[in-house]
């Protein structure tokens, strides 16, 4: 029960997949960022952003930033693997951004 609970409410991999909002290369070209909108509907639910980043070289895809309660989108990309996304630097090779758990 445990894991279901778990992936249902807080796995990276089962994420609403949203509106494009935008798409961001990294300065190299080696990953490609996708944000999207995600708004769950009700009174309740604020939008929130989902970020999927795709490794070129091997159509890898994977999220890796879920901003709760989050509408806007501002992303600088720091060098070739760091990404700051609404103020919070991800390395793109290992680090992922949940929202949920702050």
């Amino acid at each position: 029960m445990g894991y279901i609970v778990y992936t249902h409410f807080y796995s990276m991999n089962h994420l609403p997949k949203g509106n494009w909002i935008q798409s961001s290369a990294s300065p190299n070209q080696a990953y490609n960022l996708n944000l999207y909108s995600v708004n769950k509907g009700g009174g309740t639910n604020s939008p929130s952003v989902r970020g999927e980043l795709t490794t070129v070289a091997t159509g890898e895809r994977k999220n890796i930033y879920w901003g709760y309660e989050e509408e806007h989108v501002k992303i600088e990309w720091q060098d070739k693997y760091h990404v700051s996304i609404n103020n919070n630097v991800l390395d793109v090779r290992t680090d992922i951004y949940d929202g949920r758990r702050e």
